[in-house]
């Protein structure tokens, strides 16, 4: 194991610049956000270090009650104290447990790790259902670690730093009776609490010299951990003393209990070395950042195996607390790695990564309360869809109206962050201008209208957003009136959703093959396979979407609560049938620039024929994951 992982080479500070990642915000608002999981579905879990665990929804919204609330029981005085680390069973979607790695008690704190449930509302775990797992008084309030994950092999895995104070003072590192700067690996699938698995390094051994636990020592804080979801590789970010920072790498199937050499050693240097062995019997790090170079505390974080951005495919991407740059290794294909600086400009107080369940990457920031999606802005494919959009179209012509443009109402800067929607890859605040609008005939603009592009493994997953235009003829430009839309993507297999803020969204029933080449999707088209059942309605041959969604929800309601009527009345002054009103609004159902009640081109009748027409409570669902 050592002599094969030293082969890999140890890099210093040979970092050069590679492509350009951004990271775009998804959610601000956030209180000392750090860490980021999910659980199997379209949620991300966000943990705060006070001790609330929140949910950022797949529309971008937070929950306003907290998922799980652990504030009367952790301890968060001092700033590696706290809620720290959270993680979902394998098997989650049938148990409800998740697992948390926190800091309880008073003074230097006691690490538990403790495992939760969910109650019958996803959206609540129960703070009562706690089972304490793991329980370990600390020395000092700093090296606490934090991280847990779930590894592939089924176990649970945490990690703790070495007990704090300068230098491992008692070096407890080295000391294999304490589970203090150690890997611990345990099943928590068998008895209460936990058993030790079988294959565990030190399974066998007395436990009155080595823990049985243990699976890897000499490890200084490894604050953040993961595993390849792909390879199952270990990668773990080691936080330094006071001149470098490690990334240490150990192979799926290595399992004989790697000492990675604290605290004889910092990194490849010499620190303490008084009863240590050779360098070359401890495993070295594959990269290490000196603290000459503005590093201080490295963040551990995940090797990328989404979709989206084939060029950061296969690459460890990670950052530093105090300097922020995003930094990427890479296999150089002779048994070495690659660094690279995917971002040389960043922002102090980055804490934490987290995987999406499709395979994207985010970072949380707990000194702004961000949480940002990390995307490649070179990255593009390029779609050319069609739609008809049922309120303005004329079922004779089979051409929508474009009285909005005439009339002058649609909006130069897109409507739909301003409804609520989120945005993804760059989408949001697109604007055109009078000369777009100028056009006439069959390419007259008719409205604006939002496209997604979704995870094709995880379909509500929304990857990228552009909000466009529609034409007369059903065609969509860019804002700029030229056609194919461009998304910040690359190339591979994404569902193409079509969506219009008084209209039920649509989504193809396949993920459609993206390039830089436009894709022709015509959603207008019955030839082309839509999700779920009467996605779409049939006009003349053609298909629209169905209109009437005044509340900008998913589902159109005659009657009830949350209907689309009432809102309709509501707009013209809410007592007199017969008044209008005028404008950009959402109540304008076919879009003619006027929302009326009654009457000829009322936008009432056009939701009860769209639930059947005869019975008012009937209602109609959008088709979207």
């Amino acid at each position: 194991m050592k002599a094969m992982l030293l082969s890999l080479g140890v890099l210093t500070a040979q970092l050069t610049l590679g492509q350009t990642v951004i990271l775009e915000p998804v959610v601000s608002g956030l209180t000392n956000p750090v860490d980021i999981a999910n659980a199997g579905d379209a949620r991300l879990f966000i943990a705060q270090r006070a001790g609330l665990i929140r949910i950022l929804q797949p529309n971008g919204v937070l929950d306003p009650v907290p998922f799980l609330n652990l504030t009367d029981r952790v301890l968060s005085t001092s700033n590696e104290q706290g809620l720290l680390g959270l993680t979902f069973d394998p098997n989650y979607a049938s148990n409800g447990f998740l697992y948390v790695n926190y800091v309880a008690g008073t003074g230097n704190g006691t690490t538990r790790i403790s495992r939760f449930t969910v109650t019958p509302d996803p959206e609540v775990a129960s703070p009562t259902s706690e089972v304490i797992l793991f329980s370990l008084a600390q020395p000092a309030t700093n090296h606490n670690g934090g991280d847990l994950e779930f590894g592939p092999d089924g176990n649970l895995w945490f990690a703790l730093g070495d007990g704090g104070g300068t230098g491992d003072p008692n070096n407890l590192a080295q000391n294999m009776t304490t589970p203090l700067g150690k890997m611990i690996r345990i099943n928590v699938s068998g008895g209460p609490p936990y058993t030790i698995p079988a294959d565990n390094p030190f399974a066998n051994a007395d436990p009155a010299d080595t823990l049985r636990s243990i699976w890897a020592n000499g490890l200084r804080n490894p604050y953040r951990f993961s595993f390849d979801r792909l390879t199952g590789d270990v990668w773990i970010g080691d936080v330094g003393q006071g001149a470098q920072e490690e990334v240490d790498f150990v192979p799926a199937g290595v399992n004989n209990g790697p000492n990675f050499g604290w605290r004889c050693y910092e990194g490849t240097a010499a620190y303490n070395t008084t009863g240590c062995q050779p360098m070359a019997n401890y495993v070295q790090p594959i990269y290490q950042h000196l603290h000459s170079d503005g590093s201080c505390s490295l963040i551990g974080g995940f090797v990328y195996r989404g979709g989206s951005y084939p060029s950061l495919y296969g690459k460890y991407i990670y950052t530093d607390y105090c300097h922020g740059r995003i930094h990427a290794l890479q296999p150089n294909g002779l048994g070495g790695w690659t660094p690279s600086t995917l971002m040389a400009s960043g922002s102090f107080g980055l804490s934490g990564f987290g995987e999406d369940a499709s395979g994207g990457l985010y970072v949380c920031n707990t000194s702004t309360g961000v949480i940002s999606r990390i995307i490649d802005p070179a990255a593009v494919v390029r779609l050319d869809p069609s739609v008809l959009l049922d309120g303005p179209l004329n079922s004779t012509t089979l051409i929508m109206n474009d009285d909005l443009r005439v009339n002058g109402t649609i909006p130069l800067t897109e409507p739909y962050t301003a409804l609520g929607y989120a945005q993804a890859g760059g989408g949001g605040g697109e604007t055109t201008n009078a000369t777009v609008l100028s056009t006439i005939g069959n390419n007259a603009i008719v409205d604006w209208v939002r496209l997604e592009l979704r995870s094709a493994t995880e379909p509500s997953v929304i990857v990228a957003t552009r909000q466009a235009l529609v034409q007369r003829d059903g065609g969509i430009v860019k804002a700029n009136g030229t056609a194919s839309v461009e998304f910040g993507v690359g190339p591979g297999n994404y569902f193409v959703v079509v969506r219009h803020r008084n209209h039920l969204g649509v989504m193809t029933a396949s993920p459609v093959a993206l390039t830089t080449t436009a894709m022709v999707v015509d959603l207008t088209a019955a030839v082309t396979s839509t999700y779920g059942s009467e996605a779409r309605k049939t006009v003349g041959g053609k298909q629209a979407l169905w209109s009437g969604n005044v509340m900008v929800d998913d589902r159109l309601r005659y009657t009830g609560l949350s209907n689309d009527r009432d809102p309709i009345l509501s707009a013209i002054g809410g007592t007199v049938p017969t008044n209008t009103a005028t404008g950009y609004r959402v109540e304008d159902v076919n879009l003619d620039g006027s929302v009326r009640y009654t009457g000829t081109a009322n936008d009432r009748d056009p939701i009860l024929s769209n639930i059947g027409g005869v019975t008012p409570t009937n209602m109609r669902l959008e088709q979207l994951p």
